[in-house]
């Protein structure tokens, strides 16, 4: 009896430190995700709905203001191999534990740029499927796909506001709703 109770118990511990394990390494993803948001922009709008330019609403996961213009980031929170291409339907993601298909995200990518663009025309616009865990791209991957690490290489230093696309900010920010 004695022994069926100290199973438990390790069993129980061996449950209760997976978890905090997996809470941990997912509030560690968010936090990344929050300081790269924070030093690669001005201003940030965070799972937003924008009109979409066709009478409804279209749902986006990031908008920033940096000094290069807008930039929408449409997060994946997959690990592991990722097996990725402009022209592929599906794509998938290969982890330890198991393979993931999931619809090439670039055609809502651009779904969600023209939503942007019908609300300030003209204004630098850049979009990026980030992926926000760890993985590798062992054939490539399409230029709008980036990790953390790239687009924080890409940011760079962050210079002062110089305002140039504020009016564009005041559009996009004034016509989002929240979710």
């Amino acid at each position: 009896m004695q022994l069926e109770l100290g199973a438990i118990g390790a069993g129980a511990a061996l449950v209760v430190a997976l978890l905090a394990w997996l809470i941990y390494r997912k509030w560690f993803r968010l936090t990344e995700l929050q300081r790269l948001v924070r030093d690669i922009s001005h201003e940030s709008l965070i799972n937003v709905f924008l009109p979409d330019g066709l009478g409804g609403e279209i749902h986006i996961d990031h908008v920033l203001l940096t000094p290069k213009g807008i930039l929408v980031l449409d997060t994946k929170d997959v690990s592991g191999t990722i097996f990725a291409g402009d022209r592929l339907d599906e794509w998938s993601a290969n982890a330890a534990d198991g393979r993931v298909a999931f619809a090439n995200p670039l055609p809502q990518l651009q779904d969600r740029v023209s939503a942007i663009r019908q609300l300030v025309p003209g204004t630098p616009i850049e979009a990026k499927v980030l992926f926000t865990d760890e993985v590798t791209f062992p054939k490539g991957h399409p230029q709008a796909v980036s990790t953390i690490a790239e687009l924080r290489e890409a940011g760079g230093e962050l210079p002062e506001n110089s305002g140039l696309f504020e009016s564009a900010w005041e559009t996009i920010a004034g016509s989002a709703r929240a979710v």
